[in-house]
């Protein structure tokens, strides 16, 4: 696995501070800033408190998630710990290019440092990144139906988005039926495990072992999935993260004045974290609201309404909580080093 180095990282952060910076300052010079702080000026700032706090029960959702995942695969973290652990990872995430990679490292780098064995940290990442990628998924399904009661859309645009929700159900379906047959998983992780010997990755282990640890990884997600309770369980949370992160996005449109459709919310929200993932800048900070915007405006709204919606949302879903898991990881930091020193008497 890849080690990230503390140059690079400051690097990342400055990169980071830079492209926020040039974002709120040029925007709005973009869009028009008369127009722009005239939507600012009637915004209802008395909405912050309900976007902060759906914000925080979106981190609180996949904190949860976590923390129920690696409970299954036979871990003992406490909430508290898997949360300061996921949001440190998160925080992470968003400042080294590729932010899931990022968070997948972290998270996994925590858990070992915590005690946890290598294929109990495996399957709770595995089937973490499983299931809110379903939930995804899901949503943007969901998404797609509920955009096609938006007025003035034209009939093929209707039959489209029906389309691509029925195949993301299909998507899904595939996914399951996969999972489930334990003969088609085995013979795909030999091939997996055969093409990453090839790459250069994971020397130190032999191939027959790769392939036995991808399959010991499927056996604990088909069971989390199979079991109705802890589907339910996980399948909940995975969903909160989402749901609440675009609740929050929803509640910046309604505080400036201008509702949107929700599914075009979940449409342009998706097709920004999907651009948002590639590994360019950090957590595809700039293409992540270019995206959204670019996305929304196909819809009809004013440039200055989704300019003023998506920075006042980023600010809750990026600059705070990449904030909040700093600080987080600054206490996971503390508490280690307190329980490393004897006490004395």
């Amino acid at each position: 696995m890849r080690e990230y180095r503390r140059s690079e990282i400051a690097q990342n952060l400055f990169t980071m501070l830079l492209l926020g910076t040039g974002l709120y300052l040029l925007v709005p010079r973009l869009v028009g800033e008369a127009a722009m702080l005239d939507v600012v000026r009637h915004a209802n700032f008395l909405m912050t408190p309900f976007a902060l706090a759906v914000e925080t029960l979106s981190m609180l959702s996949i904190c949860f998630l976590y923390h129920s995942l690696q409970r299954e695969a036979g871990g003992g973290l406490s909430p508290g710990r898997t949360s300061l652990i996921f949001m440190s990872a998160y925080a992470f995430g968003h400042v080294v290019p590729g932010g899931n990679a990022g968070t997948f490292y972290l998270n996994y780098v925590e858990m070992r440092r915590e005690g946890m064995r290598r294929t109990q940290v495996l399957k709770t990442l595995a089937a973490a990144n499983i299931l809110y990628s379903a939930a995804m998924v899901a949503i943007l399904a969901a998404g797609l139906l509920s955009s096609c009661l938006l007025p003035g859309l034209p009939f093929p645009y209707r039959v489209t988005a029906f389309l691509l929700a029925a195949g993301c159900l299909l998507f899904l379906a595939a996914c399951f039926f996969l999972l489930r047959s334990a003969r088609l998983v085995r013979r795909a992780a030999r091939r997996l495990a055969r093409l990453m010997k090839r790459l250069g990755a994971w020397k130190e282990r032999e191939e027959g072992e790769l392939a036995e640890r991808m399959v010991e990884v499927r056996d604990f997600v088909y069971l989390v999935i199979s079991r109705r309770e802890s589907l339910t369980r996980n399948g909940v949370y995975a969903l909160g993260f989402w749901l609440m992160d675009m609740a929050c996005l929803f509640i910046v449109f309604i505080a400036i004045g201008h509702p949107v459709n929700p599914g075009a919310v979940i449409i342009a929200y998706t097709v920004a974290d999907v651009l948002g993932s590639l590994p360019l800048t950090p957590a595809g900070l700039g293409i992540f609201e270019f995206s959204m915007g670019a996305t929304l405006y196909a819809y009809g709204y004013p440039k200055e309404v989704l300019a003023a919606a998506v920075l006042g949302f980023r600010f809750f879903s990026y600059w705070l909580c990449t904030l909040a898991g700093g600080i987080c990881y600054l206490v996971l930091r503390t508490h280690r080093k307190r329980e490393e020193t004897p006490d004395i008497i």
